[in-house]
């Protein structure tokens, strides 16, 4: 979504936004607190492979897997997943908010970010409209350039459904959104300043390569 609006939308690229994404956000702290660190992002987007590759990247994100080549790995080892065993310090990394878990589907980035605006400035109007799949990224991009929706923050995903029906995922894409609002019902807070990582993140941001 981003590389097509840059592409074929080159006046409208400075309207996107410069904000990290959760996998270079995510391996920049974790190797800011540990140097030799190796990073390995695990997902359904192969896009991401991409987005590792950049000059400004590359040094946060050493690997990137999609769901199928995971699944690859394991069958061709003849892993048995049930023997793993789970690092009980390391659970509090599982503990993120609704708001986060919900970036996986259309709509959720651009909600999130629009409720916390709305928390901040109750008096703010905030108009989102989102698309998903490049085709209807494409007309909503066409229609920004028109002028119909100036003012509003557009959320584009390339795959349909979002994230979860990414190039890479190995799961039917409308059973993992019955999963996923359902783990995002389960998430033991809501808003993602209710991270226990907080106090990191805000570290991060005297990180002169932040």
């Amino acid at each position: 979504w981003s590389m097509m609006a840059k592409t074929a939308f080159p006046d409208l690229a400075k309207n996107i936004s410069m904000t990290m994404t959760p996998m270079v956000f995510t391996a920049r702290m974790m190797k800011q607190k540990d140097p030799t660190a190796r990073m390995c992002f695990i997902g359904p987007c192969a896009a991401k492979k991409l987005e590792a590759s950049r000059r400004t990247v590359r040094s946060d994100v050493d690997f990137v897997l999609t769901f199928e080549e995971l699944a690859g790995i394991i069958e061709g080892k003849d892993l048995d997943i049930d023997l793993l065993e789970v690092d009980e310090n390391e659970a509090a990394l599982c503990s993120a908010s609704a708001a986060g878990r919900g970036f996986a589907q259309s709509g959720g980035v651009a909600n999130a970010v629009a409720n916390k605006i709305k928390e901040w400035h109750p008096d703010m109007e905030v108009k989102i409209a989102s698309a998903q799949g490049l085709a209807d990224c494409k007309k909503l991009l066409m229609l920004a350039k028109a002028g119909k929706y100036n003012g509003y923050l557009l959320e584009g995903m390339g795959c349909p459904g979002g994230c979860i029906g990414g190039a890479g995922t190995i799961a039917d894409p409308a059973r993992t959104a019955i999963q996923l609002n359902k783990y995002m019902k389960e998430a033991p807070f809501t808003d993602p300043e209710q991270s226990p990582y907080m106090s990191e993140i805000h570290v991060l941001k005297d990180d002169p390569n932040f």
